[in-house]
């Protein structure tokens, strides 16, 4: 088995969207900078953003990714809150989550909800984000902001004063902003989401960005916090019962961006052996 270096290596395997060319220009150890900003903060409210609508219904990237790093939050000591819109109704049942109307809440009400929680972080996991023109693109190049709650206002808004993470696997994503020198290529991009972040990070799927960011936890604390094959397995059955559908199949399957199943346990295990050997 191939030994890995950094969560790098492993989570942009089986690159599809050019993630690599923004690797190539951008060398960083991007998920261990932002875990190491990450454990500086003080053990409050974490703001978890994602929900990305397809054909419908939210896509399997990101909520996965998103509930799990809701949980290992947990069990260090922080407070996860799920940011997200109607389109993951119910999908985080144990999780405490506001969802944004798609009309989205007039400033003062994104102020009342940072107020109220008084969150130490904002990390997007796999959430559309505007582009330059105000517009939300998903990746076939369609604007979907009829179906999207603008809750990247509250994102950017929040980042002022609290640490901001983000994760994405295109570049539409929240938090993408941040490596708009390689975005700008339209020879390998169609378009990206103009809001930076502090700490972004990138992976082949965001999913898997969010299991490095977890194995990278697990690596420095020594926390048991990674999910096993089969709770992934089983939370994703949960959501596809929901209706939740994977990204590029259009379908509701028990499957992610388009790829092979079989490939997420190779991940995650590549992910653990990392985390654990030493």
């Amino acid at each position: 088995m191939r030994n890995f270096h950094t969560i790098e290596e492993i989570v942009l395997q089986h690159s599809t969207r050019n993630m690599d060319k923004i690797q190539a220009h951008f060398p960083n150890e991007h998920t261990k900078n932002a875990v190491q900003a990450f454990l500086k903060l003080d053990k409050g409210v974490v703001f978890i953003y994602t929900g990305f609508y397809v054909a419908g219904y939210a896509e399997t990237d990101g909520p996965l990714g998103a509930y799990f790093l809701a949980k290992a939050f947990e069990k260090l000591g922080y407070t996860p809150v799920i940011i997200t819109d109607s389109f993951c109704e119910d999908y985080f049942f144990d999780i405490k989550t506001l969802y944004i109307p798609i009309e989205g809440l007039e400033n003062q009400g994104y102020k009342i909800l940072l107020d109220t929680y008084k969150p130490v972080a904002h990390l997007s996991i796999e959430r559309c984000g505007q582009n330059h023109e105000g517009l939300y693109l998903n990746s076939r190049g369609v604007d979907i902001k009829e179906f999207t709650a603008p809750v990247d206002e509250l994102f950017k808004l929040g980042s002022q004063t609290a640490p901001s993470f983000g994760i994405g696997d295109g570049g539409n994503e929240v938090g993408m902003g941040s490596f708009a020198a390689v975005l700008k290529n339209k020879e390998l991009f169609y378009d990206y989401c103009v809001i930076p972040c502090d700490y972004p990070m990138i992976a082949s799927v965001s999913n898997w960005g969010g299991y490095g960011f977890i194995a990278e936890l697990e690596r420095v604390l020594h926390v048991n916090v990674l999910p096993s094959f089969e709770e992934l397995e089983q939370y994703l059955a949960f959501i596809v019962s929901k209706g939740s559908v994977d990204g590029i199949k259009r379908e509701s399957v028990m499957s992610v961006d388009g790829k092979e199943w079989a490939i997420e346990p190779e991940i995650l295990q590549a992910l653990k052996d990392y985390a654990t050997k030493g």
